[in-house]
């Protein structure tokens, strides 16, 4: 009877389909594996059907991407959603990779129209005010081909700043029918201006990375980049000065800033700036039900439920010597932000607009003890639970990364303040659950106030810095996290550091 259907009828049920019910599928029978697997547009719209934003079609076809190529991009987002397994990389580039040790850094992705993708590192507390910028071949097959980077001066400085947010914004082509050059931009807020958590600033600096195209096949290499640091002059009320905030870009305009540091202790204090106008938008009356401030949390817009969800963070006037961390999971149910993206928000969102705090999981701040870290408390939890012991509570404590990888799946890496962690951490936003993934690998050093960046098309989690509290120094290994081993990739992009000790989950304060 399924051999009777039209062969579009195939497609239409594979949609419904999870990726391994698929590939079963697509077995059934000769026909049905003749007709669906050499389709590009039969992958694509599974690829597109698990993503957030659509993929241009235009650009699967001006990339010459072949429908096996499309596969093994599904097959890795896939992975990525479940999450079933991790494994750490450790790389052999710290003594020529321009980034030095550092704590307090930040970094975020940019994508042109070159073939591959910058990933942004910036800032922190040192005295290097250069741009790093590591160029990075698009696509499935990156980990095969070469990975470079340029070590940029730019033009016109910002100020030193350590715990500043970075958020990247669209990238825009340069005007003319050549094409030579693509524009990148990147905004950065907030951070502290002085040495002992002080001069807390609410600047907002504007990074522009101008790329030239070259006829070098390598992407990686090619071209040349130049950077540039530019001051915004924003309208209206601006919001409290802070460090180790959350910045979250929601329908590619309104940066919306949460919680963070200052000098006098933890705020929640929210607010939106529109990156259109580069006004500030009023939000306070419009927010019930706040939870109490904090900083080194992480948020992640689900967009398929209309709501930011943070996790962890921690409170005090500094990261390690006041305070205490916490597990909470918050969301923030935006019920006046459904709009289409070219209607223009008011400037102060009224109370029927009104956006709520509702509180998930976890509970009173923690510590853990000597008896918390026993093996016997090793996360071994393969499905959702929403329970976290205090071991496990260390990946949503102060500084964590919390990164969104899918549109239901959220990763978080290392944390914690007094005591840190290297461990894996998994929350599933369609559930409100959390989950482990087997890991293998060479655990890194446990550390906190690092940056990570996710690579999506790539399928890794670059890991730079932070802070050992044991050690009491910053950290400079760079370390990759494969989000779907089970594809065998033999990563080969940079060289990989075979001697590098395998650390324990857990370091503690001397």
């Amino acid at each position: 009877m399924l051999l009777n259907l039209p062969q579009d009828a195939w497609s239409t049920i594979s949609l419904h389909l999870s990726p391994p019910d698929i590939l079963s599928f697509l077995s059934v029978h000769r026909n049905i594996h003749q007709h669906l697997s050499p389709s590009i547009s039969f992958w694509g719209r599974l690829l597109d059907r698990d993503r957030d934003d659509p993929i241009d079609d235009d650009d699967i076809l001006k990339e010459n991407r072949t429908a096996q190529q499309i596969r093994n991009e599904f097959l890795l987002q896939s992975y990525a959603t479940a999450l079933p397994s991790v494994n750490w990389i450790p790389l052999s580039i710290h003594r020529i990779f321009p980034v030095t040790a550092r704590e307090g850094h930040n970094s975020c992705v940019l994508q042109t129209s070159l073939g591959f993708k910058s990933l942004v590192i910036t800032g922190g507390f040192c005295e290097d005010d250069s741009v790093t910028v590591m160029r990075i071949p698009r696509g499935y097959n990156s980990h095969a081909r070469p990975w470079g980077w340029d070590r940029v001066y730019p033009v016109n400085r910002a100020s030193f700043v350590y715990g500043a947010s970075l958020t990247a914004l669209h990238s825009i082509s340069s005007p003319g029918s050549d094409n030579r050059n693509n524009i990148a931009k990147a905004l950065r807020f907030g951070g502290f201006q002085g040495g002992g958590y002080s001069m807390e600033t609410n600047e907002v600096w504007m990074l522009t990375l101008t790329f030239s195209n070259s006829s070098s096949e390598e992407s990686s290499e090619a071209g040349r980049v130049t950077a540039n640091w530019e001051m915004i002059q924003t309208i209206g009320v601006p919001p409290r000065a802070r460090a180790y905030h959350t910045a979250t870009l929601i329908h590619d305009r309104y940066l919306v800033i949460i919680g963070g540091m200052t000098s006098e202790g933890s705020t929640l204090e929210e607010t939106i700036l529109d990156t259109h106008t580069w006004t500030w938008m009023d939000i306070s009356l419009a927010v019930t039900g706040e939870p109490k401030g904090r900083h080194g949390h992480s948020v992640v817009w689900d967009k398929r439920r209309g709501r930011l969800v943070m996790f962890g963070g921690g409170s005090g006037t500094d990261l390690i010597r006041s305070g205490f961390d916490n597990n909470e999971v918050w969301e923030l149910s935006m019920r006046g932000i459904a709009v289409p993206e070219s209607l223009e928000w008011p400037q102060s969102l009224e109370c029927d607009q009104m956006w709520k705090w509702n509180h998930l999981h976890g509970g009173a701040p923690f510590e853990s003890s000597d008896e918390d870290s026993s093996e016997d408390d090793e996360l071994e939890h393969q499905s959702g639970w929403d329970h976290l012991s205090p071991i496990e509570s260390l990946n949503l404590g102060r500084c964590h990364n919390g990164i969104k990888i899918a549109p239901d799946t959220v990763l978080f890496l290392f944390g914690g303040g007094r005591m840190n962690t290297n461990g894996v951490l998994c929350y599933n936003l369609n559930t409100d659950s959390f989950f482990k993934p087997r890991i293998s690998g060479t655990m890194p050093l446990p550390r906190f106030t690092g940056v990570a960046e996710y690579l999506d098309t790539e399928g890794y989690v670059f890991c730079h810095g932070g802070f050992n509290t044991r050690m009491r120094q910053a950290v400079q290994d760079i370390t990759l996290l494969d989000v779907a081993p089970y594809l065998e990739r033999n990563f080969t992009s940079l060289p990989v550091d075979t001697n590098r000790p395998c650390y324990s989950r857990l370091v503690r304060a001397l």
